[in-house]
């Protein structure tokens, strides 16, 4: 279980530090007009400041992610001491927000020393706070975009699934139901991104025009294909939870990585498509322009400009579209997704300290009903609906559907080999176990202390006797 959970924090943390490298490092190079999401005239790159502020914030950037990572080695720690292996999720998602926060203040500090420096030399590209004539033939209606029409496709995929698993076991039908929330988000994302701000590349109106249709058409088809994937993606973990054979688990966790990575790969190669049709036009054209609209860019990454009714538009620093945070629309979007966030990991956190310093209890009411108290996995059913009672010392192999799995517990729904859906509330390699069996479940039982189990089952044995 170490092994386990190490790995899967250390890839998650890889991924983020590649991510974050590709992403910020790369600003300090000044590349299609601009360094540090700040245009620029080359001849401004010259001044010796401009060097500074470059040196300067290598140096940081560099500081930083020394400094996260010399942070991941409790982590590590946690992971190997069995007591504390609920607390490294804690930690862990404790160290995301901090990481995904520090990591882009050596950013946000060349961005606003450059700004500065641009505003003291004066090194204004283009018109400033002009609206060009081009954008207005560039926001036309694009008709060669996916028809919204399209997305009944993944819908219907998504449907078929809820029916699928409705027909199967309804335990696992939210599977679905998430299948189906993912293709609207996605179609609303689609929807927004087609009235993206349009970009000025040119003087000439056909380029802009043709450019900016063409970007939209891709980033349609882009979102269709998501939604097609991962609705692909879903039935696949349901019959992954489904499957009884613990061999095939490879298998299945292998396809279920790819089809995560999938989409990653679609939008990546769809964004570079767009960059290179736009660097093959414009090369052609000879007469590029920058926009100088610096001053709507917080941070160089969040954009705010009250005059444009875009919801969506293009990134400075990355790949893909971020929000107008002075629409409404932008404002909910950026203000609901900082909120989900914070919230989940508050809650999540909460419930993780709540559920590692609580044991579940079994008690037999005086109505013979009996109560497995734990926290999000309380368990209530009448003595008359156990079918059969054992005092087992093993129990199967299998694999979580909800619940948590450590090195020394296992609470919540699991999937067991040979027996199907089953709820643990046991502390593993301490024998023995009661096994309950129900109409549509099994339920295994232990105290951390033996004696206290076997009392547990003397208890209910007697109960049951007529």
């Amino acid at each position: 279980m170490f092994v386990t959970f190490t790995l899967i924090h250390l890839v998650t943390i890889l991924i983020l530090y590649s991510a974050m490298w590709a992403t910020y490092r790369p600003q300090a190079r000044y590349r299609n007009g601009m360094l540090f999401a700040v245009t620029l005239p080359a001849h401004a790159m010259e001044h010796p400041a401009l060097v500074n502020i470059q040196s300067r914030f290598k140096r940081q950037f560099m500081q930083v992610s020394l400094w996260m990572g010399a942070a991941v080695i409790p982590l590590v720690a946690m992971n190997a001491w069995k007591d504390y292996e609920g607390f490294s999720f804690i930690y862990f998602f404790l160290w995301l927000a901090v990481f995904l926060f520090v990591i882009v203040v050596p950013f946000r500090r060349a961005f606003r020393a450059t700004l500065a420096l641009k505003r003291e030399q004066e090194w204004f590209v283009g018109k400033k706070n002009v609206v060009h004539s081009d954008l207005r033939v560039a926001r036309l209606k694009n008709a060669k975009s996916a028809p919204i029409g399209l997305f009944v496709i993944p819908l219907a995929m998504s449907v078929g699934t809820l029916l699928w698993a409705m027909s199967e076991d309804e335990t696992y039908a939210g599977i679905a139901y998430v299948g189906i929330l993912t293709t609207f988000v996605f179609l609303l994302v689609s929807f927004y991104m087609r009235r993206t701000k349009a970009k000025v590349y040119s003087e000439n109106s056909d380029i802009n025009l043709s450019l900016n249709q063409a970007r939209r058409r891709s980033l349609s088809y882009m979102w269709l294909m998501v939604a097609i994937v991962e609705n692909l993606h879903f039935p696949l973990v349901y019959l992954f939870i489904q499957e009884d054979n613990a061999s095939l688990a490879g298998v299945w966790l292998a396809a279920a990585v790819l089809f995560s990575a999938i989409p990653v790969v679609i939008l990546i190669l769809t964004y570079r498509r767009i960059h290179a049709r736009e660097q093959e036009v414009l090369s052609q054209d000879g007469q590029a322009i920058y926009s100088d609209d610096d001053e709507y860019w917080a941070n160089g990454f969040t954009y705010h400009n009250p005059y444009d009714r875009a919801v969506f538009v293009p990134k400075r620093v990355g790949i893909g579209e971020t929000v107008n945070t002075a629409t409404l629309t932008g404002k909910m979007i950026a203000w609901g997704s900082i909120g989900l966030v914070a919230a989940t990991i508050i809650v999540v956190s909460f419930l993780l300290i709540r559920s590692e310093l609580t044991s579940p209890t079994l008690t037999l009411t005086a109505d013979r009903q009996v109560e497995i108290d734990y926290p999000m996995y309380n368990y209530d059913f009448s003595l008359a609906d156990i079918e059969q009672l054992d005092l087992v010392d093993q129990v199967p192999k299998g694999f979580k559907t909800n619940g948590e799995s450590k090195s020394n517990v296992a609470r919540g729904k699991f999937s067991l080999n040979g027996l199907g859906a089953t709820r643990l509330y046991i502390y593993k390699n301490n024998p023995p176990y009661i096994r309950m069996k129900l109409k549509s479940t099994y339920i295994f039982y232990n105290d951390q202390d033996p004696e206290r189990t076997k009392q547990l089952y003397a208890q209910l044995r007697n109960s049951m006797q007529p």
